[in-house]
């Protein structure tokens, strides 16, 4: 199960819980088996916030134990035992028995029989463990390749890399469309807001608008929400911010002055070895439609008194567009606070009205994206 997600999961409280519950009160169980274990201590709990609320505690016996809690609504909890890696997530219903057999190498890769909302919580996690194997496949062949020097066989890899990113995120948005009713897809909304990849956050949006009142209202969904809001600014479909900063020779240049009739906003670095390795692709790409109306501004995260680095990267790479930094690396304005950038090579590509129409594009399709927009602004 993939860490960051447990991590994430980990701090968000989706309903409130009381004092510890005898177990003749129980109505919601987790039965457990674990071949070769005789002791542990098992615990069941939740999160108010960052604070950790202990439900309930048993000692296994004989490899099997039985904990459980009593619940007016479904609840998300983590199953911990003695000697085994991790913590285990499990979505909770009144008048539910889910069954585990533990994995003792690490919890997560346990077995669990369930149903209801469980069920298709680790129908979603077991999709996403498959989009990620596909990535984990692609990126051992592009290693291969570059070995082997085959920039168009690098090309096509990459391809077909970030088109899994967008089959997951067309999977993850349909999921929370089929449980905007339940917790479910307020949970994966706010799993969303975590993602490295391009998401659409007009459409985080508009998800959030379908939810019923109940679910909007859950903390971490309200939480999520603020973050939607703010990154939906720089999503596609948003107007480009502007913004300047200083040229290399000192003068300020603005996105406002650079536009041209199609515009990529280019956030790199003179350190940043995968943006290099992009250059020369996007500097054929420039002497190709350049003439006919694409403008790039290169935005530079170079570090604070290392101006001659980044003057050296532009002309070793050949970068005959417009430049600008302001040389302070991750604390950047312009990435940090406008574009909310968390990782470069980041691009933002945007029509002639300064519309962002595709963002984090590369090679064939960056090109494909700029022609079907400079056809557009021709018409």
């Amino acid at each position: 199960m993939k860490k960051g997600f447990i991590l994430l999961l980990s701090v968000i409280l989706l309903a409130s819980c009381g004092s510890k519950e005898t177990k003749k009160d129980y109505n919601t169980t987790i039965d457990g088996t674990s071949a070769g274990i005789q002791n542990a201590d098992v615990k069941l709990f939740t999160y108010n916030g960052n604070k950790e609320v202990k439900l309930d505690s048993v000692t296994m016996k004989e490899g099997h134990f039985t904990i459980g809690a009593k619940l007016d609504k479904p609840q998300l909890v983590y199953l911990s035992v003695s000697g085994i890696t991790g913590n285990l997530p499990l979505i909770l219903e009144p008048n539910e028995n889910i069954k585990v057999d533990l994995n003792r190498e690490h919890i997560s890769n346990s077995a669990i029989v369930s149903n209801g909302l469980n069920k298709k919580f680790y129908e979603y996690f077991d999709k996403m463990k498959l989009f990620r194997d596909k990535k984990m496949k692609l990126e051992k062949l592009y290693q291969v390749a570059a070995q082997k020097g085959s920039k168009a066989d690098q090309t096509n890899i990459l391809n077909r890399y970030y088109g899994i990113d967008d089959e997951k995120h067309d999977f993850e948005y349909k999921f929370i469309e089929e449980n905007k009713n339940n917790m479910l897809g307020g949970l994966i909304l706010e799993a969303m807001t975590f993602d490295k990849s391009e998401v659409n956050y007009n459409k985080l949006a508009k998800l959030y608008e379908s939810f019923p009142e109940n679910i909007k209202e859950m903390p971490n969904v309200k939480n999520a929400y603020k973050v939607i809001k703010v990154k939906a600014k720089t999503s596609i479909g948003s107007v480009a911010p502007d913004f300047s900063a200083p040229t290399p020779d000192g003068k300020m240049l603005s996105l406002k002055d650079a536009m041209g009739k199609v515009t990529v906003i280019d956030f790199w670095a003179s350190w940043c070895r995968p943006c290099r390795a992009e250059n020369p692709f996007v500097v054929d790409i420039y002497k190709k439609y350049h003439d006919k109306g694409l403008n790039i501004i290169g935005v530079s995260l170079d570090k604070p008194n290392n101006k001659a680095a980044w003057l050296q990267a532009i002309k070793a790479d050949g970068l005959t567009w417009q430049q600008v930094s302001n040389l302070k690396h991750w604390q950047d304005p312009i990435a940090r606070e406008l574009y909310h950038v968390e990782s470069i090579p980041a691009t933002f590509i945007l029509d002639k009205n300064g519309v962002i129409r595709a963002k984090n594009l590369r090679r064939d399709k960056l090109e494909a994206k700029i022609k079907e927009l400079l056809e557009e602004a021709a018409k």
